[in-house]
């Protein structure tokens, strides 16, 4: 795609997602008390019954509608929601220079809202690890993993195969607040991630110094070198952001969401060999 019309689809793409500052409206307001209670007491009922229909209105706008990411039973119970939002003015930070700020750039963020309940106590948690940059959904258009119909869907499958990936992370031996560089493989082609500190420029309290899983850009396939294969290998994402990892001689297919122990044991060892400490302001094609 020319990269004029890809840079109007991006700001189209933009503009039409809800501000991120209805995450922090909702956080602050009645209803979010009001959800979680609704929830507490369709946990101590046996089925789901209703649930999804108690919940929703008062959780959308400004996220989805509610539903069952897992099977409801005895032992554990949830509900989910999600919503992908934007910031027009992101601020990025690097960790070499103090956590000063680098540059503002127009982003959206992938949130994810999960209630659950086991037999020990109820909770709830807003996951807010994965973004993606105005250049890079320009990049995603321009090499031809989405067009303007499809643009909705990639970035939200991109953004929650990041957000799988933000999990993993913080569970290796890598540096927490250190900032890295991954290549993702996907589509045929290949993200080039990092770990980074940024704020959608709202309450500071909200985001916390929580890095983020950021989509930097986009390769196709014809600009991947060997070296950038040889740290994607055994690697396979496929169009459901589904997982499939050969690696260090074994071979796991793992579902978008619903990773196991065994999945993200499995993910770990290769996300540190994938990793390499990332320059501040490195090109990003």
């Amino acid at each position: 795609m020319d990269k004029g019309l890809a840079r109007g689809y991006t700001t189209a793409f933009l503009q039409k997602q809800p501000d991120h500052i209805s995450v922090r409206d909702w956080l602050e307001s009645p209803r979010r008390v009001q959800a979680f209670n609704k929830f507490v007491l369709s946990s101590q009922m046996e089925k789901e019954g209703r649930v999804l229909e108690t919940i929703s209105p008062l959780i959308c706008p400004p996220f989805s509608e509610a539903f069952i990411p897992y099977p409801w039973s005895k032992s554990f119970k949830s509900v989910g929601a999600q919503l992908v939002s934007a910031a027009p003015e992101t601020e990025v930070f690097h960790r070499d220079e103090g956590d000063e700020l680098d540059y503002h750039e127009k982003s959206v963020f992938l949130n994810n809202l999960l209630y659950t309940a086991t037999s020990e106590k109820v909770e709830s948690s807003l996951l807010t690890v994965a973004n993606m940059g105005y250049h890079t959904i320009v990049r995603m258009l321009q090499r031809g993993i989405a067009d303007e119909k499809s643009l909705d869907y990639v970035v939200w499958l991109s953004m929650a195969v990041a957000r799988d990936l933000a999990q993993v992370f913080s569970l290796t031996s890598l540096e927490q607040h250190g900032a890295y560089e991954f290549i993702i493989p996907f589509m045929g082609g290949a993200f080039f991630a990092r770990t980074m500190k940024v704020s959608p420029g709202i309450s500071k309290s909200y985001q916390g110094d929580r890095w983020v899983f950021s989509l930097r850009t986009f390769y196709s396939e014809s600009m991947l070198k060997p070296d950038h294969l040889e740290r994607m290998a055994g690697m396979n994402i496929e169009e459901d952001g589904s997982m499939r990892l050969r690696w260090l001689g074994q071979t796991r297919e793992m579902q978008r969401g619903l990773l196991q122990e065994a999945d993200v044991n499995h993910l770990k060892s290769w996300l540190q060999a994938n990793a390499r400490p990332s320059r501040r302001k490195s090109a990003v094609p």
